[in-house]
């Protein structure tokens, strides 16, 4: 008779498709997430490394005329003319007067560079992508559709937002105008500085051309002027000597 006693010692079996999933859980758990933490007002937020070109501290900000409240103007990052956004005027966050904004994060977004303004830059962190919760509700004021998720570390709350749903295709395309804009004034400003700088030069190498000229006819009418004198004088010589 045949044994049918069940070897309670003996591992469960998985198929080959639980396995899958099962690894797939397991390196989705595993895989680390780097973000940028930074602050807007009494809140924190974080992006994805990836997002973030770089990080620079606020310098000269050019203004641009009738451009939208949350566009604080243009900067120029090694060369490239970068529009520079305001995020809490952006989220229609409060700002407090004491607070100055310290850093600039710049990010590349369809071939165009702008820079995000933030209150300040405090980490670079660190977690499993699996800490990265969905968002509660009524978590923050800003519009959910920026917002990937959000993390909570001890008594800390920071909002994950993704920058590119910031900086949508409509918000791509106006600010791309009015960077070019701004890049074609810069330019039509460079030429005419450079117009007038060459005319200003042309025009004191003709006085200076002019002077010359004078000069040359004062001397050669003091050369006739002494030549007379002197034939004059050799006239009066030869008359003397009769």
């Amino acid at each position: 008779m045949a044994d049918k006693t069940k070897d309670t010692n003996q591992e469960p079996r998985l198929s080959p498709e639980a396995f899958r999933k099962a690894g797939a859980l397991a390196e989705k758990e595993a895989k680390i997430v780097e973000l940028i933490v930074f602050n807007l007002g009494d809140e924190e937020f974080a992006a994805n490394i990836d997002q973030v070109r770089e990080i620079m501290r606020i310098g000269t900000i050019t203004p641009i005329p009738d451009s939208p409240d949350f566009i604080e103007g243009v900067t120029n990052v090694r060369g490239e003319i970068t529009v520079v956004i305001d995020l809490k005027a952006r989220f229609f966050l409060p700002r407090k007067q004491e607070v100055d904004s310290k850093h600039i994060v710049i990010t590349e977004q369809k071939k165009n560079l702008f820079g995000l303004m933030v209150d300040e830059v405090t980490e670079v962190l660190r977690i499993p992508e699996s800490e990265v919760k969905p968002t509660p509700e009524l978590v923050t004021r800003i519009d959910r559709v920026y917002i990937r998720g959000v993390i909570t570390l001890e008594k800390r709350l920071i909002i994950l937002i993704d920058l590119a749903e910031v900086l949508q295709e409509e918000e791509l395309t106006k600010l791309a105008k009015l960077a070019e804009r701004h890049r074609s004034a810069k330019e039509t400003k460079v030429a005419q500085e450079e117009t007038a700088e060459s005319s200003g030069d042309r025009a004191a190498e003709k006085t200076k051309e002019q002077e010359m000229k004078v000069k040359e006819t004062s001397k050669t009418q003091n050369t006739q002027k002494e030549m007379a004198e002197s034939a004059d004088e050799k006239k009066k010589k030869r008359q003397r000597k009769e």
